[in-house]
């Protein structure tokens, strides 16, 4: 018996192994952190609809919030879609937690299916009844949501007054001649005070000029696709860049200033060593004459 018990303990083991790490591995599906914010963005602008979203047209996200009830899942809907010309195809459902105690139900397409410029029907409809609950027609370069702008640096221009912004293009962003950019400027912190710049044509450097001098002011950038080819959503802002104008003071005027009143403290203190060796000179004259008249007893 005991030669028959023994190689039990070693898959005993790695059963319990496989069952620990089924355990603890994240749901099948799973949304990433990306996707996430993404879907904050959209929904924080008041929509409530059905929500697609491309991030490199190669993609296609489609998904809707609604309150969390007991008993409810991805089981109570069907998604399905088609691209012109098609037949319907089924897309499978995921359910994730949401803010505001709202659960999310999304649905990614495979690539195969995500055509530019090409109408794609989408349809939900209640799984028990076929009722309809959501229906949209779409073309994917309509709904890119690219992400924020990459590196940006802030520095003072040669010119003084002025201040220059770079940045990087968005990460894996297509055609980035075809990006639209919006530029947020925030002085001294104050986000009720902030001035939006949009640049055009891809560009990912501007000049800005008129700013207040001896001011710290913060820098955000986000990013489009640009119209008309293109369309969507603008993306999250990028990390902030700071930087403090130059002062009133003209660094070359404020040295020159300096070196001349440097020079002028000098010649004072000559003017008055010399002051002091004539009025010594004076007084020592006058004593040797006061000494010589009492000499002579006058």
């Amino acid at each position: 018996m005991d030669h028959l018990g023994a190689p039990l303990w070693p898959g005993v083991g790695s059963l319990w192994l496989l069952l620990t790490g089924a355990a603890l591995a994240p749901p099948p599906n799973s949304p990433g952190p990306k996707f996430e914010s993404k879907a904050a963005l959209l929904v924080a602008h008041g929509h409530k609809e059905l929500l697609c979203f491309t991030e490199r047209l190669e993609d296609l996200v489609c998904f809707w919030e609604e309150a969390a009830s007991a008993g409810i899942s991805p089981d109570n809907y069907s998604f399905s879609y088609q691209l012109e010309g098609e037949q319907w195809k089924p897309c499978r459902l995921h359910q994730a937690p949401a803010a505001r105690g709202a659960v999310r139900f999304w649905c990614s397409l495979p690539t195969a299916d995500t055509s530019s410029f090409v109408p794609l029907e989408l349809r939900v409809t209640a799984a028990s009844s076929g009722a309809p609950r959501y229906r949209r027609v779409i073309q994917i370069n309509e709904v890119v949501l690219l992400d924020p702008p990459a590196e940006l640096e802030a520095r003072r221009a040669d010119e003084g007054g002025h201040v220059v912004l770079r940045w990087l293009p968005p990460p894996g962003a297509p055609m980035a001649s075809l990006i639209r950019y919006e530029v947020n400027i925030s002085a001294g912190g104050a986000a009720g005070n902030a001035q939006k710049v949009e640049i055009l044509d891809g560009r990912t450097e501007c000049v800005l000029s008129n700013l207040r001098r001896g001011t710290r002011y913060t820098f955000t950038v986000r990013a489009r696709m640009a119209e008309p080819s293109f369309d969507g959503f603008w993306s999250a802002w990028s990390e902030p860049a700071s930087l403090l104008t130059a002062s009133d003071l003209d660094p070359l005027i404020l040295t020159l200033s300096l070196i001349l009143v440097l020079i002028l403290l000098l010649l004072a203190v000559f003017a008055l060593l010399s002051h002091r060796r004539f009025l010594c000179k004076f007084l020592y004259f006058c004593k040797v004459n006061e000494m010589g008249l009492r000499e002579r007893g006058l």
